[in-house]
């Protein structure tokens, strides 16, 4: 083991709604979902750190993982994260722990968030971002895939330059291109909704579970094992 994995997205990478699994005092349940920082333990951060699913994937190949210490993001700013490490060798960025440097990572997973978020069309994005993950490739990091929208999955630059980095996401024997289908879905139970709206808690809150987040573990694993990566 030596490099690790970089994952940049919104609170589905970053592991949001875990904690409610822990068992732990003073979980911060209510009837709507909203994310109340003052509320947050260390203990919480920590166990949702160990089940979120890119620490499972990271697991899975015997590493460690960098994801960014706040809850939350849009695809305009996790680009911009990559534009920095693409244009210097080393960052400070203030939303990460310690200094960057992309020569640390053997695997970039760029999960997709709503597009509602950027003020950039998202074909616009699409074409920046693959300047940097092309470069990135080019210096034997891989970078997968995965899309909260079927917007950007189906948008003509995604189609021209993504599709061999793309990863579909698969929940028992269902399997689609974006995962907005399967948060509003709770006869899958893969949501803290779909947990806890029987007792009038969580009602909109579709983060994944620990069953949500292995089964986008689990289909990152396979895309990965397919086009045979190794750490």
């Amino acid at each position: 083991m030596s490099k690790g994995i970089f994952g940049l997205g919104c609170s589905f990478t970053w592991g949001e709604g875990l904690y409610f699994y822990s068992n732990l005092d003073n979980l911060p349940f209510k009837e709507y979902h909203y994310y109340d920082f003052s509320k947050i333990t260390n203990g919480m951060i920590e166990y949702k750190n160990k089940h979120r699913f890119i620490q499972l994937i990271s697991d899975n190949f015997n590493t460690w993982c960098t994801v960014k210490n706040v809850n939350g993001s849009n695809n305009s700013s996790n680009i911009e994260v990559l534009k920095r490490l693409y244009n210097n060798d080393i960052i400070q960025e203030p939303k990460y722990d310690f200094k960057l440097t992309i020569n640390d990572y053997k695997l970039i997973v760029f999960q997709f968030t709503s597009i509602y978020r950027d003020e950039i069309e998202i074909d616009e994005l699409l074409i920046e971002l693959d300047k940097y993950l092309k470069h990135f490739e080019a210096n034997e990091i891989k970078v997968v895939t995965l899309t909260w929208m079927d917007e950007i999955f189906s948008s003509k630059t995604y189609q021209e330059h993504y599709l061999d980095r793309h990863v579909n996401i698969k929940v028992g024997d269902i399997e689609k291109t974006s995962f907005e289908e399967f948060i509003h879905d709770d006869s899958l139970n893969i949501t803290v909704r779909s947990d806890y709206k029987n007792k009038n808690l969580q009602i909109n809150d579709t983060h994944l579970n620990h069953k949500g987040n292995e089964a986008f573990a689990n289909s990152i694993i396979k895309k990965l094992q397919q086009d045979n990566f190794k750490i």
